[in-house]
């Protein structure tokens, strides 16, 4: 059989590479063939055995396409380059040349049997063209069958096919090292950072215990007796030193990412009973507008609105958004044609609400309902 060896006295000698998928015995005089210890299954020999019968040594179409399944199939289990390997260390026995070497552009990425010459110098007949233009098989001999023709065109087909696929899994690889490096960058960077904020938490808060120490030490009277207006400056010291500490537990608490003040009300005024159905319409394009604050009490302001509302017999509520860039605040409106006023419960809720996150509110209730809210914005 032309390309895959020749008969001698001592067995088969194949030709082609060592570590093709056919290994050369020499056995004793009599002895049976045996494989090898770790040779490799042809996949002609190992897509008879999946198929449950012989595996038959024929160049007919049947034998082609059953082969081309299995190199499919290794290509998926192993790997594109296992696949590519496989499919051109068969193609000799499927097609019956001495020698072949697939191409992708100008670079040589396999061959099997003798080596056929570069694709540069290669004629026209021994060139065998994959669909995508950019695989190519060169043969040797140049002069070869239609059946053999016609395989090498399968094979080009599916060795394009493979080639397409080995350069996404490249380029998957390369996105995934990518994010992997991107992803260690970050956690270097986030963990430089959370250093800074506990060392900044720590700088800022020591000073100002201690003025809170002397402020409780002045108040019980250990110095000596206050007079009224050393206690009013007192009390407006110890305001001081509490807003201080607010601020400073607000800035540097662990990162978060600042929420979004349109989809919390959306979500507050859509999960409204259907029984009150209170609508929630902007009068204007309304911006992105992140929030700072916890998220808790952000949700909570949302829901007080948005059930403080619909109690007052309103159907629709318009809704202004306007950034105050010099304030570093959000300023909301809601108006609304309330047939009662608002609880004074409710008043008082979004009153400490609003004012936990750092916010004012004002309430207006002629001539008709207006709630205007002043948030801190997200630096």
């Amino acid at each position: 059989m032309p390309g895959t060896g020749k008969k001698s006295r001592k067995g088969f000698l194949p030709s082609g590479k060592p570590g093709s998928l056919f290994q050369a015995v020499d056995p004793p005089r009599g002895a049976a063939l045996r494989p090898r210890v770790g040779m490799a299954i042809p996949v002609c020999v190992n897509a008879g055995a999946l198929s449950g019968g012989r595996a038959k040594d024929t160049r007919g179409a049947e034998a082609v396409e059953r082969v081309l399944a299995a190199v499919a199939e290794r290509a998926l289990a192993q790997g594109v380059r296992a696949g590519l390997e496989a499919l051109i260390q068969e193609a000799p026995r499927l097609t019956g040349v001495a020698g072949i070497a697939l191409y992708e552009g100008r670079a040589r990425i396999a061959e099997a049997g003798l080596k056929p010459p570069p694709l540069s110098v290669a004629r026209a007949a021994q060139i065998i063209r994959g669909p995508d233009g950019r695989t190519a098989l060169v043969v040797q001999p140049e002069r070869l069958a239609a059946r053999a023709h016609q395989t090498l065109a399968r094979i080009a087909q599916l060795a394009s096919t493979l080639l397409c696929a080995r350069r996404r899994e490249t380029a998957a690889q390369a996105r995934q090292a990518r994010l992997c490096r991107q992803l260690r960058q970050a956690e270097e960077t986030l963990a430089h950072r959370e250093h800074d904020r506990s060392r900044a938490s720590h700088d800022l808060r020591t000073p100002l215990l201690v003025m809170k120490g002397y402020v409780e030490m002045m108040r019980k009277g250990m110095s000596g007796e206050l007079t009224p207006a050393m206690s009013r400056y007192l009390e407006r010291m110890m305001g001081a030193t509490q807003d201080m500490g607010q601020l400073i537990a607000q800035r540097l608490a662990p990162g978060n990412p600042p929420e979004e003040l349109l989809p919390l009300l959306r979500e507050a005024f859509g999960g409204l009973p259907a029984s009150h159905g209170l609508l929630l319409h902007p009068e204007q394009p309304v911006p992105t507008a992140p929030l700072r604050g916890p998220r808790a009490v952000l949700v909570l302001l949302a829901r007080c609105l948005a059930r403080g509302l619909a109690a007052t017999g309103a159907t629709q509520v318009g809704m202004t958004l306007e950034a105050r860039e010099t304030m570093g605040m959000w300023r909301l409106g809601l108006s609304t044609r309330a047939e009662r006023a608002l609880a004074p419960r409710v008043t008082q809720r979004l009153q400490r609400l609003v004012e936990r996150l750092g916010g004012t509110l004002a309430i207006q209730s002629e001539p008709q309902l207006e709630l205007t809210l002043l948030l801190p914005a997200a630096s």
